[in-house]
């Protein structure tokens, strides 16, 4: 069987296709940071927790900064469980559920982005010219 010439034709369509399947690749890197933000964002809070209940000395300047960071993110939900007498365990349940929370909503958006880049990926394999064997 004599061998095709590829004509412009079928460069473009190379061209495109490889373009889509590049924005897919960076689609899921970003989907990758996402989970990777949401995965960071938790270990801080579960290590304030940590300091929190082993009485780590407040006016540390590390132990302060990891608190205050925990309480900018977990902040909105301290007080939703009161222990009477236990405030280590109401706010032990409390940034526990924030935890829970930034890696659940992480994890879902992260999967739909992630949905998004595969599809780019498949466009590229399903578009792109099949090569020709000279």
């Amino acid at each position: 069987m004599p061998a095709r010439r590829r004509g412009l034709a079928w460069r473009t369509r190379d061209a495109g296709a490889a373009a889509v399947g590049a924005a897919g690749a960076g689609v899921l890197m970003l989907a990758r940071l996402v989970m990777a933000i949401a995965g960071l964002i938790a270990l801080l809070i579960a290590l304030a927790i940590i300091l929190r209940d082993v009485d780590a000395n407040g006016q540390n300047t590390i132990v302060k900064g990891i608190h205050e960071g925990a309480n900018f993110f977990a902040g909105a939900f301290t007080g939703l469980i009161a222990f009477n007498g236990h405030p280590k365990r109401a706010i032990t349940i409390d940034w526990g559920i924030a935890i829970l929370v930034y890696l659940i909503v992480g994890g879902l958006i992260a999967g739909f982005i992630a949905r998004i880049g595969r599809g780019g990926l498949r466009f590229e394999r399903t578009r792109r010219a099949t090569p020709t064997h000279y």
